[in-house]
């Protein structure tokens, strides 16, 4: 069934001693977890209920979760988003959704919702390995934004799809702290229609642009950032607050004004 390198396997193994696999159809969910034990996967859960599935993850916390598309009690699309905005430890996990098709609408679906990678049903084994590899060993950064939280959808897919990049004379790091930018300013922006989610991304890019004070001297960055920070540390934080720094770092980025400037990731 598998032609399978050493060096892959051994890179394969501990990601998966629990795997969750979300299928409305016995057969493909039976398919699907015998492929799996030839890898090597220790235990594997089944259900076919998007809500029994999400209490399922808190007691199994599984390393990687396969997702039907659809089904009778199941909505993918909708229980992997859950999963990206729940206080699970399993959140960030790799998530390959399974669907009858590739069509653009379905991938969209897939991407935009924060899944890892698309597998087609019916599927071969050099598909599922193919997934797993690149799940494992070309993880994607992690978005915490408002609008989307999951894996870099730049690289959605095995690395194929669409992408909306920064300018290439920029480097990796400055992109970074550049796309963490945007994602602060429509933190910001949104901060009253999710305040919990708001949070969570604005405690994100902090984390990127506190210690990029080292790198870039420039005054006008650093009180900006500071100012976000202790409005951050504030127990009375508002989005109004964030406002004037975070216009101050979009202004220093040239970050033009544009709907959706937090959903480029």
């Amino acid at each position: 069934m598998f032609s399978l390198d050493p060096k892959l396997a051994a890179k394969l193994k501990p990601h998966l001693k629990r795997v969750l696999v979300l299928e409305s159809n016995p057969a493909y969910a039976r398919i699907l977890m015998d492929m799996l034990r030839v890898l090597g996967v220790e235990k594997v859960q089944v259900e076919h209920d998007d809500r029994r599935a999400e209490v399922l993850c808190e007691t199994f916390d599984p390393q990687i979760i396969f997702c039907d598309l659809k089904g009778a009690k199941l909505e993918g699309a909708k229980f992997i988003t859950a999963l990206r905005r729940s206080d699970l430890p399993c959140r960030k996990i790799p998530v390959i959704m399974m669907a009858p098709n590739e069509l653009p609408e379905t991938l969209k679906e897939a991407r935009d919702c924060g899944s890892d990678e698309v597998m087609k049903k019916p599927f071969a084994s050099g598909d599922l390995l193919k997934r797993l590899e690149h799940v494992v060993t070309k993880s994607p950064p992690w978005i915490e934004a408002v609008m989307y939280v999951g894996p870099d959808r730049r690289r959605f897919n095995s690395g194929s799809g669409p992408s909306t990049r920064a300018p290439e004379t920029m480097s990796d790091g400055m992109k970074r702290i550049e796309q963490s930018v945007r994602i602060l300013r429509a933190a910001s922006q949104q901060f009253d229609t999710d305040r919990k989610q708001a949070k969570r991304a604005i405690t994100a890019q902090l984390e990127v642009l506190v210690p990029a004070c080292k790198a870039i001297p420039h005054p006008e960055f650093k009180g900006a950032v500071a100012e976000i920070f202790q409005a951050y540390k504030s127990s009375a934080m508002t989005g109004e607050m964030l406002k004037a720094p975070v216009a101050v770092l979009a202004k220093l980025f040239k970050i033009e004004d544009a709907p959706g400037a937090g959903k480029a990731a």
